[in-house]
């Protein structure tokens, strides 16, 4: 009994240090692999390697050396993890990169590239890849290389695709501005209607003012007094009229004309107005400048030199209105057809 006893004691000793060691030795092992970023060069691909914040996981980006820029790497960033707000890269001499910079040209020195302002990575392509100058440099040769040509057969391709999309994105754009801008400017059309009647009023109190100025002159002049008196009054008040002008000019730097007077008491009251009913003039001015420049941009996507097409001796008119026919809805209508 005694000895059936020491042997099962011996048993679980052994079992429980069989098993710690194993807990140890998993623990290791999982603390042993890296976490670090990489960059690698095969065949016109760029795949960078980066530890994302939020899962502390190495994530790899493949990107077409040809065709790729800094700003498709920060929106595949940003969509591969939504934690991350910032990105930025940065060339050699820490400089910010724009986001239509070309990967290509960006191979040809080392980079940095910051998340949320925190975490940065150094790569070195030209010592750790070794790449020749007949990959990334431009050679001198008398004509245009294989992949030269390659990216431009893929732009003529896919051009009318960038077109559409961006055409799109400035569409949804404009109907997102439009639906922000619907209630700010109902409470503008009512704000305007209000310093309208007051800017009448003024304009209408003026010309009462002046009358009532010349029937007392008329009235001195004839009725009480002579013109000899009332002659150096009348100076006076023209005089101090004069000078009222130039001070307005002084204050303003604007000529006094009646549309200038006109359109200044319109903004004062106007001001005062959006103070009262907590209108936001500088929002409201932000979403129509936005606005604007985004039918300038689809305006300039319409044109048909922006499409590459061909551009008629004659408008294109409707043959039941007459009207003129936008270049890029015809050629959108003939597409759906084919």
């Amino acid at each position: 009994m005694y000895l059936t006893s020491f042997f099962r004691s011996f048993i679980n000793i052994s079992t429980s240090v069989s098993k710690t060691t194993f807990r140890t030795l998993s623990v290791v092992a999982k603390s042993s692999i890296p976490l670090e970023s990489s960059l690698s060069y095969a065949d016109s691909v760029l795949i960078l390697s980066l530890v994302l914040p939020s899962r502390q996981e190495t994530c790899r980006f493949h990107l077409n050396l040809e065709t790729a820029t800094v700003g498709q790497l920060v929106d595949e960033i940003k969509i591969e993890d939504a934690g991350i707000e910032h990105v930025h890269v940065f060339d050699d001499h820490g400089q910010l990169l724009s986001k239509s910079y070309s990967m290509k040209s960006i191979m040809k020195s080392p980079f940095t590239v910051q998340l949320n302002q925190q975490r940065a990575f150094l790569f070195d392509p030209i010592n750790n890849l070794q790449i020749k100058e007949n990959t990334v440099r431009s050679t001198k040769t008398d004509g245009p290389s294989t992949e030269d040509t390659i990216v431009a057969l893929y732009q003529a391709l896919n051009i009318m695709k960038v077109y559409h999309k961006k055409y799109s994105e400035l569409k949804i754009e404009a109907n997102e501005l439009t639906t922000q801008l619907e209630p700010l400017e109902k409470v503008k059309d009512i704000l305007a209607k209000i310093c309208q009647r007051h800017t009448s009023r003024c304009i209408w109190y003026g010309l009462g003012a002046m009358s009532f100025q010349v029937g007392i002159l008329a009235e001195l002049t004839w009725d009480v007094y002579s013109w000899d008196i009332v002659e150096p009054i009348s100076y006076f008040i023209a005089y101090g009229t004069a000078m009222g002008f130039y001070a307005f000019h002084l204050m303003t730097r604007a000529d006094f004309e009646y549309m200038t007077m006109t359109d200044r008491l319109f903004l004062r009251r106007f001001y005062s107005e959006a103070r009262r009913h907590s209108f936001d003039i500088s929002l409201y001015n932000r979403l129509k400048n936005r606005l604007f420049i985004v039918h300038t941009d689809l305006a300039r996507l319409r044109s048909p030199l922006s499409l590459s097409l061909p551009v008629p001796p004659n408008p294109l008119k409707c043959k039941i209105s007459g009207e003129e026919l936008n270049q890029l809805d015809v050629y959108r209508t003939r597409q759906h057809i084919e």
